[in-house]
Formats: structure tokens, sequence, C-alpha cells
């Protein structure tokens, strides 16, 4: 079960090609990747490459840790996702917070 929960959530090589075309998509996005673009140029100008590129070096690093952490929450979706997978909410993931179907059901069960 482990092994299935990894590659499905961590061992995604497809994802970041998913999620750039998704991008393309939403709207304002190609104007801020622009403004972002431009700005960080104007950056390495002012500064110099040998600073600004260990900078952006650091903060991609950090971003991407941010973004594995949204990820990998899911918003909730995850957790729910794990609580269908796993009969009577077992899985060491759930055990610890109920979710609210997990809730709903024991409550269900109890009426």
């Amino acid at each position: 079960m482990n092994m299935i929960l990894y590659k499905l959530f961590q061992d995604n090589p497809g994802l970041a090609g998913e999620v750039a075309k998704f991008c393309r998509t939403v709207p304002g996005y190609q104007a801020a990747e622009a403004d972002f673009a431009s700005q960080a140029d104007q950056i390495s100008r002012l500064v110099g490459p040998e600073c600004y590129l260990p900078f952006e070096a650091a903060m991609n690093a950090q971003l991407a840790y941010e973004a594995r952490a949204y990820y990998l929450f899911g918003l909730g979706l995850r957790r729910e996702l794990l609580s269908a997978l796993e009969p009577d909410d077992q899985s060491p993931i759930c055990a610890s917070t109920p979710t609210p179907t997990a809730m709903a059901r024991k409550k269900a069960s109890t009426i």
C-alpha cells in the first residue's frame, strides 16, 4: 500500500509537464510569469549573476519544498483519498486525524 501511495503522490515524472500545461490555461499566469522574468532579469543585471544565480537557486529550492507540501496536503483531498482506500480509516496517516467523511460514517453508524 505504501508503494502505491508513493507512486501516486510522489513518484510522478509527468507531473511537472502536466502542471506547466495547466498553468498555461490559467488566466493571468503567463502575464505573471513574464513579469517575474522581467523583474528577475532586472535584478540580475543590478547585482550581477554571481550574486543573483545563488539567490535564485536558494529561492527555487525553498519554493519547491513549499509547493511539494501543498501538493502532498492537497487541501484535504489526500486524507479523503486515503480514507477511501483504507477500510475503517485504519491508515496510519489517517488514524490520527479523522476526515469529515470518516466522522460522518461513524455518526451514521451510531444512529
